[in-house]
């Protein structure tokens, strides 16, 4: 601290200084603390914010939120179950040869309606029709030692041992003319059905076997149609039950009769099979199609529908937001059926009650909201 004089004495350091100007020092300091504190304030007060909130700060009002809501009647709604399924043939069978043999001729065409016992084609047969040749020569020449022997015997000219011996070889001659006739059969490959038939898969000339595959055997009027349900649903379908169902690139709706049930529900997926046949005498419908199944099982009671988005899992269950009095309201459901677009409620939701469809996501319980847009509830010709 530089020295100062007061009255023509030299005055250095703040001790001294207190020493001279006593009380008046500490009244001093005082007041400048005092301004110094007063003028901090005043400037944190201009600078902080007004005391009145706007809209949405603290103390304003609360931002009142516009959505899009549906106000749900109450309709009767079919029981169904909607699932996927394949369409296999009635009937089918990869055609092989029973025997090994080079293929000399294929008479059928590819693609083409086969009758049942159609001729398909046919192998090499040359080294049987010659061994029935000498069969049938051999069955000859037995014939002739019988007629003999018959002389001979009722003369006694030859023992009962001898006779019996000569009917044996003509015996057995005659059954090797028969199995070589089978095996010469078998070189005629037939269409055990009447079918459609498939692509070819070997040409004239090969070499093949009983594990060659000709070509694949189709019957495809009646079709059969082949899908699974949960097994929740097992015991609500029986035989003779009609269900629908379309194929992907048409439009038309086929009806198909439940025929059998499988025996048993499989555990790696807990669903029961079932099929069903459909008439297909145009073969607009071909196996491997996709299908999308509709099964109604029964009648169902009064339901209200809302659409899949409006449905919020909650930890013990589901809900959804209903307007009350200008607020969001969330309210416990009970839902059933699953439709493509909709859900239908048993339980919570009433006829004429207002359901928010927007905005879920963001609404709170007693937020205060208004409406927008009002989305119509769907008609049964709508589902």
């Amino acid at each position: 601290m530089f020295p100062f004089y007061l009255h023509g004495r030299r005055v250095s350091g703040t001790n001294s200084l207190r020493q001279w100007l006593g009380p008046a020092f500490v009244i001093l300091a005082f007041s400048l603390v005092v301004v110094a504190s007063g003028g901090c304030s005043k400037k944190k007060t201009t600078e902080g914010p007004s005391a009145g909130g706007g809209p949405g700060g603290p103390g304003g009002p609360v931002p009142v939120t516009p959505v899009d809501y549906m106000v749900v009647a109450a309709q009767s709604l079919e029981n169904t179950i909607q699932t996927t399924g394949n369409l296999v043939a009635n009937e089918f069978v990869d055609i092989r040869p029973e025997r090994s043999g080079r293929l000399t001729k294929i008479l059928f065409k590819e693609g083409g309606q086969v009758q049942q016992g159609a001729l398909l084609a046919e192998l090499d047969r040359v080294e049987l029709e010659a061994q029935l040749a000498k069969l049938r020569v051999n069955e000859a020449y037995y014939l002739r030692e019988i007629a003999r022997a018959k002389d001979l015997l009722a003369i006694d000219g030859i023992a009962q041992e001898e006779f019996d011996r000569i009917s044996l070889s003509l015996d057995q001659t005659r059954a090797d003319i028969r199995i070589t006739e089978v095996a010469i059969d078998k070189t005629r490959i037939r269409a055990p059905f009447t079918g459609r038939l498939g692509l070819r898969q070997i040409s004239e000339g090969a070499y093949v076997s009983s594990s060659d595959i000709l070509v694949r055997l189709q019957q495809t009027n009646p079709i059969k149609l082949e899908f699974d349900i949960p097994e929740r649903f097992s015991r609500d379908l029986r035989i003779g039950q009609q269900i629908a169902f379309t194929v992907e690139g048409l439009r038309t709706t086929f009806q198909a009769e439940v025929y059998a049930l499988s025996n048993e529900v499989e555990s790696s997926t807990r669903t029961l099979t079932v099929r069903a046949r459909c008439g297909n005498g145009g073969n607009t419908l071909q196996p491997g199609n996709f299908a999308k199944v509709k099964v109604t099982t029964s009648q169902s009671q009064k339901v209200v529908l809302v659409p899949t988005d409006a449905v919020i899992p909650i930890l013990n269950g589901q809900q959804v937001l209903v307007m009350q009095n200008g607020v969001a309201h969330g309210q416990q459901v009970e839902v059933a059926q699953r439709l493509e677009n909709y859900i239908a409620i048993t339980a919570g939701l009433n006829p004429g009650d207002t359901v928010i469809l927007s905005g879920l996501l963001a609404l709170r319980e007693g937020m205060p909201v208004m409406p927008s847009q009002i989305i119509e509830s769907p008609k049964p010709n709508d589902l």
